[in-house]
C-alpha cells in the first residue's frame, strides 16, 4: 500500500539529533512490498512554542533546507527515493520563494501551507483568517515548480481561498495537483481537522485523492473498542465513494508512535498495527468493497497521481 503521510522525515531528523537510528532501523521493517511499499514522506513544522518544546537547545538552529537535505540524505541509504514523495507540514519556517525553489530542488514535491496553526501564509483549523498575500505568492510559485498542494490542516477560509487560487491558475494553463493527505470525513466524525461534504465535493474538480487517516481521533468522535473504530473507518470511505467515487480515496496512517518514543506523548490509539497494516486495512474493507476497489484505495489512485504521471 501507499501510506499518504507518514512524518518520516521528522522521524529520521530526530534519530539523527539523537545519534540513534535504532527506531529508524526498526521501522524501515514494515517498509515492504507486502505492506507499506511506497509513502510520502513528511518533515513537519509548528508554532514557535512548540518547535521550541520539540527541540530544546536545536531551537535556534531551525534551517529548513538543512533539515531537509540531512533527512533526505539518510533516508536514500535506506530506500530508494523513487517509492517515496518527499513532503514538508507546516511551511511556517520557509523563508521565502527562493527558498522553496532550492526545497524543490532537493526533491520537495508536497507541501501543507499549514499545521493548526496560523502562519504567513495562511491558517490551520485553530484561527479563522484565510490565505494571505505572502500564502497566495507561495502556493503559485509551488504550483509553477510541480509542487503539489496537500490541504489537510487547513481551516475552511485557507481552504477556500486555496482552491479559488488554484482555479484561477488552471485557468492560466497551469498543471495543479492536490490531494488532502490526511482528512477523514466530518459527517462521521466532526473534528475540526476533518472534511465536511461542501469540502470534499470542492476537491473533486482538481481530481484530488483524499487519504482516509487511521488515526482514531479523526475516525470517531467517542471512546470506542477497536471493532467499533474499524467499522467507523470504513463508513468514512464508503461516504467518501458516496460523494465523489472510488477514484478519490487513499489511505494514511499518520502514525504517532514516534512521539510517545521520542517525546513521551500519548495522542490515543492508532486503528492498525504498522507492522501489517495493509493486510489489516484490506481485511475491514472486503466485507464492503471489491478486489479492485480496495485496490484503488490502498494503491492505485494516489500511485497514478504522484508515481505513473511522471515516467
Amino acid at each position: 500500500m501507499i501510506d499518504m503521510h507518514y512524518d518520516l522525515l521528522s522521524v529520521i531528523y530526530q534519530c539523527y539529533l539523537r545519534m540513534d537510528y535504532t527506531y529508524l532501523d526498526n521501522w524501515m521493517k514494515n517498509y515492504r512490498l507486502d505492506n507499506v511499499s511506497k509513502l510520502i514522506a513528511n518533515l513537519y513544522f509548528m508554532n514557535e512554542e512548540e518547535m521550541k518544546d520539540e527541540l530544546g537547545d536545536n531551537y535556534d538552529e531551525i534551517d529548513v533546507v538543512e533539515m531537509f537535505k540531512t533527512a533526505k540524505e539518510i533516508l536514500q541509504r535506506y530506500i530508494s527515493l523513487d517509492n517515496v514523495v518527499l513532503s514538508i507540514e507546516g511551511c511556517d519556517y520557509i523563508k521565502d520563494l527562493d527558498e522553496l525553489e532550492e526545497l524543490y530542488n532537493l526533491g520537495l514535491r508536497n507541501i501543507l501551507l499549514v499545521w493548526n496553526n496560523p502562519n504567513k501564509y495562511g491558517s490551520g483549523n485553530r484561527d479563522v483568517y484565510g490565505l494571505t498575500e505572502e500564502g497566495r505568492k507561495f502556493i503559485t510559485k509551488a504550483v509553477s515548480l510541480g509542487i503539489c498542494i496537500d490541504v489537510s490542516h487547513m481551516n475552511k477560509q485557507t481552504f477556500y481561498d486555496t482552491l479559488t487560487l488554484l482555479r484561477e491558475l488552471k485557468k492560466k494553463g497551469e498543471k495543479v495537483k492536490v490531494i488532502a493527505s490526511h482528512s477523514n470525513c466530518y459527517k462521521e466524525c466532526p473534528n475540526q481537522r476533518n472534511l465536511d461534504d461542501d469540502q470534499i465535493l470542492a476537491l473533486k474538480e482538481f481530481d484530488a485523492v483524499i487519504g482516509v487517516v487511521s488515526y482514531s481521533e479523526f475516525v470517531l468522535s467517542s471512546r470506542a473498542s477497536d471493532e467499533q473504530l474499524r467499522d467507523a473507518y470504513v463508513k468514512h470511505i464508503e461516504h467518501l465513494k458516496d460523494l465523489v467515487g472510488i477514484n478519490h480515496i487513499g489511505v494514511a496512517s499518520d502514525d504517532m508512535d514516534f512521539d510517545r518514543v521520542f517525546f513521551g506523548k500519548d495522542y490515543g490509539p492508532q486503528l492498525f498495527d504498522y507492522n501489517s497494516i495493509k493486510e489489516e486495512i484490506t481485511e475491514v474493507l472486503k466485507e464492503k468493497f471489491t478486489e479492485k476497489e480496495i485496490e484503488k484505495i490502498l494503491y492505485k489512485n494516489i500511485n497514478k497521481l504522484f508515481w505513473e504521471e511522471e515516467k
